[in-house]
């Protein structure tokens, strides 16, 4: 996103203060607080079958185009801002690359291909039931070992009954620690948990200064930030 250096010729009014607070600054605020959540949880959300992070995306990602071109626009004046963001956005895709490393090694590594096998063969007499009804829409054997090599990477732990996964991964989960336990994996692990620290403080950079020129145009223009208030009881 390219900018300029904000003019000293103010050349912005409240009305545009108002859709900047309605959108960029809701918008992206909101994001990055979802966002701040699953990273302290180190969940990265991450997806095999998409190789990317399923809840988290660069700033410009899936945004409505009003939004898009307000950011733009408020990017233009805000340069210090414009950097933050482009900051965030590079960390982001670092962890995703850290994540389809991370799967990869996991898929490929003999120790977890040796007890996933044990898994499948242990689960049919566990639960009486086919291997497959465990993985929902998902019918095919390397689906299986991806969506469980996907648990591990996004450190997940008991799952809610509503997964489909969550009987089988529940019961099963603590086979794979010993492999999970390897150096080769363990290096990829903490290469992934930086990336994941990385973004958490891009992140935190980049919320503190929208904040701060959010409380700073709000008394410059006396707009607030949000354009209803609670009725006093």
């Amino acid at each position: 996103m390219k900018t300029r250096a904000r003019s000293n010729k103010k050349k912005y009014g409240p009305n545009i203060v108002r859709a900047w607070f309605d959108t960029v600054f809701q918008y992206v605020l909101g994001r990055l607080e979802s966002e701040r959540g699953h990273l302290l949880r180190r969940n990265w959300t991450f997806r095999f079958y998409k190789q990317a992070l399923e809840y988290m995306a660069c700033i410009l990602e899936h945004m409505p185009a009003t939004t898009s071109a307000n950011l733009e626009q408020f990017a233009s004046f805000f340069p210090e801002v414009n950097d933050l963001l482009v900051e965030h956005d590079r960390r982001l895709g670092a962890l995703n690359a850290a994540c389809v490393s991370f799967h990869e090694a996991i898929i490929h590594d003999p120790r977890f291909r040796e007890v996933f096998a044990d898994v499948e063969t242990q689960a049919a007499a566990e639960f009486g039931v086919e291997f497959s009804s465990h993985f929902g829409a998902f019918s095919n054997r390397e689906d299986f070992a991806g969506i469980l090599a996907e648990h591990l990477v996004n450190n997940v732990g008991d799952l809610p009954n509503y997964y489909a996964t969550a009987r089988l991964w529940n019961k099963f989960r603590d086979r794979f620690a010993p492999v999970m336990a390897s150096p080769e994996l363990e290096a990829c692990r903490e290469e992934t948990e930086i990336c994941g620290r990385d973004l958490l403080e891009a992140g935190d950079r980049l919320t503190d200064m929208l904040k701060t020129v959010r409380a700073d145009l709000s008394l410059e223009f006396d707009v607030p930030f949000a354009t209803e208030t609670a009725s006093a009881l």
